[in-house]
């Protein structure tokens, strides 16, 4: 009996927060040693495992010391180019690592008159034949998928295991409906094992007529959305396969050693601050300590601004609680829209003033607590212009007093003035 362990997405340098780097860098770790520990044959890693083609040089440092390890265990690492770490116009780490032994690639693809062709890289020690096809930006990979010479690869005998880094369209998820892929029947039929990569979530299939496909989904996540997932639940990790002639089981093995915590504020019906201060009232009894804590918060607002949801004050709120870090999601949150004004431009100017502060009562909370007249008075006061040889002082103190006088105030405040 052989096994393998399927890796995907592992993004390497995706974050910038030193907690969130650490973190990536420990889930490969983490994936590596328990591949090792279960006596794996190999490893298949399809697609993405650096977030850039040239990444950071601390990752790349980081990731060689890990592959070195491997190479020095004997197992083999074989691999196919994703979305992220490939370039079309130059080197790709990926390529390098291949150079330095590191790593091998299995999607060398030739163009040929009759169409696109692949060539099996066999693995020495348990003869299983590998073969498969790179992504590309946009997901141009469509046209190899298209005109490949599918023949020779499903005459081919033996334990076949294809790797490749694409969206299958028959399998994509409802919320990544839009996302480009590559139609199942493009896929070249009769493998053993499919080895996918690129959409970020787990999935398990046995198609007729293919074989066991699957998608580990990522080690770690690479964006907000699938840290939130995480805190949320979903499990990440990587596969297992234990195989012979045929595959003998599938075995998915999460990496579960962070701790999350999810705070998600709906605002509506809510003014900003009054929401502000509910939401530091809330969080204050959360438990976050050594937790990575995704907070989300979304709504339309009735009255303030989106920007008096300040995000600094929260972070700082469950850092001094003891976070380990934390990402704020507004994208959900906005204020109330205003509604549609409509006037008259027929009418004079007194009108067309009456009409707007009519119209736009319920948008402007001032105008709720007073009079439409108050409002046109007001704004007389201020369309006051400075009279020649009047000092500036004198004017601004002289449209104060008037203000306030209109509005009541001149006698309640009169002490101060």
């Amino acid at each position: 009996m052989y096994r393998f362990a399927h890796l995907a997405d592992c993004h390497l340098g995706a974050h910038r927060y030193t907690e969130l780097k650490r973190l990536e860098i420990e889930s490969f770790e983490r994936a590596i040693k328990r591949s090792i520990d279960s006596k794996v044959d190999f490893i298949l890693i399809s697609g993405d495992l650096f977030h850039s083609n040239i990444p950071n040089m601390e990752v790349v440092k980081e990731v060689a010391k890990i592959l070195k390890g491997l190479k020095e265990a004997k197992i083999p690492v074989y691999v196919c180019y994703g979305s992220h770490d490939y370039s079309p116009t130059r080197t790709s780490m990926i390529d390098v690592f291949e150079s330095a032994g590191l790593l091998k690639r299995v999607d060398k693809i030739r163009r040929e008159e009759k169409g696109y062709t692949l060539d099996f890289t066999a693995d020495p020690v348990t003869g299983a034949k590998l073969t498969g096809i790179s992504a590309r930006r946009m997901s141009m990979e469509i046209e190899q998928f298209r005109y490949l010479d599918r023949g020779p690869l499903e005459a081919e005998e033996g334990f076949k295991i294809f790797l490749f880094h694409s969206a299958i369209t028959e399998f994509k998820p409802a919320h990544l409906s839009e996302v480009e892929s590559i139609p199942l029947n493009l896929f070249p039929q009769g493998f053993d094992y499919y080895a996918g990569g690129h959409l970020h979530e787990r999935i398990e299939k046995y198609e007729e007529d293919y074989g066991l496909i699957v998608y580990p989904g990522p080690l770690f996540g690479s964006y907000a959305t699938d840290l939130e997932a995480n805190a949320n639940g979903k499990q990440r990790g990587f596969y297992i396969i234990e195989f012979d002639d045929t595959i003998q089981s599938t075995n998915f093995m999460p990496l579960d050693f962070v701790k999350y915590a999810y705070f998600e504020y709906d605002v509506t019906g809510k003014g900003s601050q009054e929401a502000m201060d509910d939401i530091i009232s809330k969080l204050q009894v959360y438990d976050v300590e050594d937790k990575l804590v995704m907070v989300k918060i979304l709504g339309e607002l009735s009255s303030g601004k989106t920007a008096d949801i300040d995000p600094l004050r929260i972070r700082n709120l469950l850092m001094e609680m003891g976070a380990l870090h934390v990402n704020i999601n507004r994208h959900g949150l906005k204020r109330r829209e205003r509604r549609r004004i409509r006037v008259r431009f027929d009418q004079d100017a007194s009108k067309i003033e009456e009409s707007l502060f009519k119209e736009n009562r319920e948008n402007l909370d001032v105008l709720r607590e007073c009079d439409v007249d108050v409002a046109k008075e007001l704004l007389d006061v201020l369309k006051r212009d400075k009279e020649p040889n009047e000092r500036r002082i004198d004017y601004e103190d002289g449209m104060f007093r008037d203000a306030l006088r209109v509005l009541s105030l001149d006698k309640s405040l009169g002490d101060l003035l």
